[in-house]
């Protein structure tokens, strides 16, 4: 069970508290026989009376003091006591998978009286692959209906992020509402909108999750598919260590158009698209009519740079995003995504906020090897840092950010942690916790500092 060491604790408790009612049952007694010597040799009427009141204030006092105890061992740390943050309450009966949708009750409770939603039918499985063997895991829901949730857009398919990898739970909603952040002057700069939650399966608590919008065709803005190669797409990038050089079909995935209905292209216009960025001279590749900018979003291959070398996003430039675009003559544009090892954190394990990820940038991602390798694109990747840093990713801005999040979700993390670092962490679970939360602030300020010199002489 994932609750045996809080269990355990309560069990404890329970044999302090009944050590307890045994003393004050003692002394219950001692009293009554002070009574009852008081009656039968003094019969004194005065001291019976001061022996009854001793008697109640010290029961007065002793209620108060166990009530206490109960509250904070059974209510205060109890992983069913209501917070602040919504909770969604989910139960099925088949075996859990990450193939196969299986039937569920999905309800939503708020404080907010407009965000509640009461039990609908809905379907239920595990997310990913990797995510599928950890021991907290994440889900994909589909309600029977479209609904708003929480003031998110209005969906049936949504996303439960267990963050099972982020000791401080926050890294992966900082990534995304530092990305979406870029907006304002970046269209392409797109990620799901989330909120915290907590969530109880088959009346199981399962900790602090994020709940979030799905990445797909909807949160794009694509138009419907075409069966060529003209149509919007979504193609998700798999493991390789040389990407955009050699294109093999397992490397990547077709997230849109399904290809349940029937149109495959990604084949195609990858090969052609690979070739084009690692078969053509620097002035075929660099043309101003014809180049990798007419194929490209400029602004949004600069962005997708500095973001993912600011949160020093490791497991990555090979895997771990998408490359979308809406029906051709649009560009493509890239996606960040999967923020496991991000923040200079991944479960306990922790990076310098002073690594530089060039080098493997360059043997993992060809494209960007060869932008990289571009005075142009440096001076625009560089220019773009400080305006950044200026108008809007001020320090203030970023660790203000980790600050909301981390007053929202404080008082459930610590039973977050409890319910499964304890199983990792031992006894040690509490110190290695506030040591992640606390390093996100600091790194984040010395990575800041980092990056301005860095691209200072960039």
């Amino acid at each position: 069970m994932n609750h045996l060491k809080i269990i355990i604790g309560k069990i404890g408790n329970t044999f302090y508290l009944y050590s307890q009612l045994i003393k004050v049952i003692k002394i219950i007694s001692e009293f009554r026989k002070k009574i009852s010597m008081s009656n039968s040799k003094l019969n004194n009427a005065f001291l019976i009376q001061r022996c009854q009141k001793e008697f109640l204030i010290f029961i007065i006092i002793f209620s108060f003091t166990i009530s206490s105890l109960i509250f904070f061992t059974y209510i205060q740390n109890s992983p069913t006591k209501p917070t602040d943050l919504p909770r969604i309450y989910i139960v099925y009966e088949e075996e859990l998978n990450n193939k196969n949708y299986v039937d569920c009750t999905f309800e939503l409770v708020s404080e907010d009286e407009s965000e509640r939603v009461l039990p609908i039918k809905s379907k239920i499985k595990i997310r990913g692959s990797f995510n599928a063997e950890m021991p907290k895991k994440g889900y994909r829901i589909e309600l029977s209906e479209r609904k708003s949730l929480l003031g998110l857009r209005k969906d049936d398919d949504w996303q439960l992020f267990a963050m099972f990898l982020d000791l401080s739970s926050m890294r992966v909603k900082l990534s995304f509402d530092l990305w979406r952040s870029l907006q304002s002057t970046n269209p392409t700069a797109i990620l799901p909108r989330s909120k915290f939650v907590t969530l109880y399966i088959n009346g199981e608590f399962q900790g602090l999750y994020l709940f979030s919008e799905k990445n797909d065709r909807r949160l794009y803005g694509l138009n419907d598919p075409l069966k060529n190669i003209n149509s919007s797409l979504i193609f998700q990038a798999g493991a390789r260590f040389d990407d955009f050089k050699n294109y093999k079909y397992s490397d990547w995935q077709q997230d849109w158009p399904n290809e349940d209905d029937g149109i495959y292209i990604m084949d195609e216009i990858m090969t052609s698209l690979f070739h084009f960025i690692s078969q053509t001279s620097d002035s075929e590749f660099f043309n101003q009519s014809s180049g990798i900018y007419s194929k490209f979003d400029k602004l949004n291959l600069i962005d997708f740079y500095l973001f993912n070398f600011f949160i020093l996003h490791k497991d990555f430039w090979g895997q771990n995003y998408f490359l979308v675009r809406n029906s051709y003559p649009n560009y493509y544009y890239l996606i960040p995504w999967d923020f496991d090892s991000s923040f200079g954190q991944y479960l306990g394990r922790k990076y310098s906020p002073t690594e530089d990820p060039s080098e493997d940038i360059f043997q993992r991602n060809y494209l960007y090897y060869r932008l990289l390798n571009d005075v142009e694109f440096r001076i625009s990747a560089k220019d773009r840092w400080f305006y950044l840093r200026q108008s809007l990713w001020t320090e203030e801005f970023i660790l203000d950010k980790v600050s909301e999040m981390y007053e929202d979700i404080k008082n459930t993390l610590e039973i977050d942690a409890n319910t499964w670092y304890s199983l990792i962490f031992d006894n040690k679970f509490e110190s290695e916790t506030d040591d992640a939360i606390n390093y996100l602030f600091e790194w984040i300020s010395d990575r800041i500092a980092f990056c301005d010199s860095y691209f200072l002489d960039f």
